[in-house]
């Protein structure tokens, strides 16, 4: 079955669970917004962080029902013009299904810094760390399909590779996210916006970049421009890199 099938199922099992958490965090927000409920107004003894931990408990999986897919279309691209087979595609499978499963489990990384205790933040610091395994090993096999290809550098395989370059930036960016200390400096700052854009822009969006150009002439029968591709890919690249740059510089001027 073709990886992006088994990203794409990955991604219906998170759906499943995630949608009716952020349904029911709505439906409370609206019953004390219009109807004068007290499910997170602290002065009548209620908990304003349950609307942070219902939020990100969808918001967090969310993550990964955008990403997931652009994995899969990447693991199809990849060996087309590498010419070779997908290295280790059990790996990639796995890989895919564990980072839905421990994407349940990161969702609190958000909150270190709103104070919800020692204990929660050592186990979700561990989870956030172990969430890094299959992302990695991802990468790995990617790179080692490359290895040793006869490359052929269409625009898909160029936004293929750009995928893995700007998710990696983003994924060596957010690693620090999973240690308290530097997390809770880096909370609400634009470092925390430059890290959230190398990883959903760089690696969601550069994935539908790379399935579009790849299936459009297989859908339509039609190539698509290869230049103007390529003119797409280099000016979204530095666009992105010099927007991203910019907000990390910003969070360095602050810090500083």
């Amino acid at each position: 079955m073709p990886i992006f099938t088994w990203m794409i199922l990955v991604v219906q099992f998170l759906l499943l669970f995630a949608i009716p958490v952020i349904t029911v965090a709505l439906f409370l927000l609206m019953f004390q917004r219009a109807f004068g409920a007290t499910f997170f107004d602290v002065g009548a003894g209620a908990d304003p962080l349950l609307w942070q931990h219902l939020f990100w408990i969808f918001g967090h999986p969310e993550v990964y029902i955008l990403i997931l897919p652009s994995f899969g279309i990447v693991s199809e691209v990849l060996p087309v013009f590498s010419r070779k087979p997908l290295f280790g595609y059990r790996f990639v499978v796995f890989s895919g299904a564990a980072i839905g499963f421990l994407g349940w489990g990161v969702w609190a990384h958000h909150m270190f810094a709103s104070g919800i205790g020692p204990v929660s933040v050592a186990v979700f610091s561990v989870a956030t760390m172990l969430i890094a395994i299959p992302t990695g090993v991802k990468i790995v096999n990617w790179t080692l399909t490359l290895w040793g290809g006869k490359l052929h550098f269409t625009t898909a395989m160029m936004f293929a590779i750009g995928l893995i370059i700007e998710f990696t930036i983003g994924g060596l960016s957010g690693v620090t996210h999973a240690i308290s200390p530097s997390d809770t400096q880096q909370t609400d700052t634009y470092y925390i916006v430059a890290h959230f854009h190398y990883v959903l822009f760089g690696g969601a969006v550069f994935g539908i970049f790379a399935g579009f150009y790849y299936w459009w002439p297989k859908v339509f029968s039609k190539l698509l421009n290869e230049t103007l591709g390529k003119w797409n890919f280099w000016l979204i690249v530095i666009g992105m890199n010099l927007a991203r740059c910019t907000s990390s510089a910003c969070r360095a001027s602050h810090a500083g």
